[in-house]
């Protein structure tokens, strides 16, 4: 119920936890915004959905309401029982729900009293999951994230590259901007990286409804000619199925970052508040680009005493993409 990378990142075990019991009946409880990432998945029997935002903003406006969808929820999960029930998060706001279940065995994320539990944050998030699975007895052979599209949207974005791209150039997704002011690379830095862009690409800049304003201010700023704005305008199996079809991706720390590797497509990740040996991509297609060594990944959402990612150089960038597209000799990127 957290963000949609961290979503992500345990659809691999939701596979994991069918391979391991073909014929059982899984049910899935996620937050509805991340609905679209199990819409297609073969392996949930069913899906509960906890309408997170809603109960955000109605909490203070109407708590009737925000608390009877709470309860309806712990009631549904209770009346039902399990052999087995997981909470990949190991939030309050999930854990909640795995007391209530009415389950002979219980296993968790984190440290929570009463439960089985695994908690060892110094490794990477995919990692930690493994071990949840492996703590109830089950084989972890392969749990690399998966996202499935339909032919809906495969014919959508069949319909937008024939009009963005006629000619068939090769692709580049930048998305700009993530939740966290800290983990943005910064626009002046993207000017200065177009300045001496070097690439015949059509450069797609992506993002939510609410940036499009901020990346068009971008854009506009841009000289390059090759250039989409396609914030807020795809569905999440849209945006997933054009991240199958581009070249290379460009971003912080962010569902993209996630997403690309999900898809495997080449990913120019960039890092500073945040530790990418925890968090960051996972596929062999990935380039980290890390701030300044001295940085101490300080976890700040809003302010960064040194702000750390702004030690990234554009010409660090673009060597990067430049091994990415398989462009003249591989630069040595860490």
């Amino acid at each position: 119920m957290t963000s949609l990378g961290d979503v992500l990142h345990a659809t691999g075990h939701i596979r994991t936890i069918k391979e391991n019991y073909p014929h059982s009946h899984l049910t899935l409880l996620t937050a509805d915004t991340s609905y679209d990432i199990f819409k297609y998945n073969p392996y949930v029997d069913r899906i509960l959905l906890f309408e997170k935002d809603r109960v955000k903003r109605q909490w203070r406006r109407d708590a009737r309401w925000a608390a009877g969808h709470v309860l309806s929820l712990i009631r549904e999960v209770s009346r039902t029982h399990f052999d087995l029930a997981f909470d990949l998060q190991g939030r309050f706001k999930s854990v909640v729900f795995l007391y209530a279940a009415d389950a002979s065995q219980k296993y968790v994320k984190g440290r929570w009293w009463f439960v089985k539990h695994f908690r060892k944050p110094e490794i990477h998030a995919i990692a930690e999951m493994d071990r949840v699975l492996q703590m109830a007895g089950l084989h972890v052979a392969n749990s690399a994230m998966e996202i499935r599209t339909s032919s809906a949207e495969q014919k959508t974005i069949d319909a937008l590259l024939e009009r963005i791209n006629p000619t068939g150039k090769k692709m580049m997704i930048v998305s700009p901007f993530t939740r966290w002011k800290t983990k943005n690379w910064g626009v002046e830095k993207f000017h200065a990286l177009f300045q001496q862009f070097p690439f015949d690409l059509v450069v797609i800049f992506t993002g939510s409804r609410d940036q499009r304003h901020d990346i068009a201010e971008l854009m506009a700023a841009i000289r390059y000619p090759f250039k989409v704005n396609l914030a807020g305008s795809l569905t999440l199996l849209e945006f997933a199925e054009l991240m199958k079809r581009v070249d290379v991706v460009v971003t912080g720390d962010s569902f993209p970052m996630h997403l690309a590797s999900a898809v495997h497509t080449p990913v120019v990740a960039l890092f500073g508040p945040t530790d990418e040996t925890r968090i960051g991509p996972v596929d062999k297609h990935a380039i980290v680009l890390r701030a300044e060594e001295t940085c101490r990944r300080c976890y700040r959402r809003d302010q960064c005493e040194r702000n750390c990612i702004n030690a990234i150089a554009p010409e660090t960038v673009l060597a990067a993409i430049q091994q990415q597209l398989g462009l003249g000799e591989k630069t040595p990127v860490r």
